[in-house]
């Protein structure tokens, strides 16, 4: 699905808006997009064939968010069912940043960019990206993976 940026986004993860995700005026508290982020971030992780709570242990993949920009457009809210889009549009040799965008039906919530880091909790340091993870990105963004 492209949205209305442009933005051919590979991935697309569901999420049911739950009463714990919403403040005292009955829309999504703003911190729990980035919980949104990484679920979307970890199922299409899964969607390449990378079991999330195995990548450190078997690949040398561990992220650790460095940066977040979010662009909030539209409260969502108790029920609300969500779709969340997922692009990696840059890869670095330790990091990578990737692109989100959260709808409901075509109503478009809120848009946002990470720059993840591939972290070593050991030395407390950087590493490379894995090849496996890194020629898995590079294959969904010509293919395009579809919805989990």
């Amino acid at each position: 699905m492209t949205s209305n940026d442009g933005i051919h986004y590979v991935f697309w993860h569901r999420e049911r808006v739950h009463f714990r995700d919403v403040d005292l005026q009955r829309i999504v508290y703003y911190g729990k997009y980035l919980e949104y982020f990484d679920n979307a971030l970890y199922e299409y992780f899964r969607s390449l064939g990378f079991e999330p709570g195995a990548m450190n242990e078997r690949f040398g993949f561990d992220t650790s968010v460095v940066h977040a920009e979010i662009d909030y457009v539209s409260p969502a809210s108790f029920d609300d069912l969500l779709d969340i889009g997922v692009r990696v549009t840059r890869m670095g040799r330790t990091s990578f940043a990737a692109t989100f965008e959260i709808r409901e039906s075509e109503r478009l919530i809120c848009r946002a960019s990470l720059v993840l880091v591939n972290y070593d909790a050991a030395t407390a340091r950087a590493r490379p990206l894995p090849a496996n993870i890194r020629e898995a990105i590079n294959k969904s963004n010509l293919d395009g993976n579809g919805r989990g």
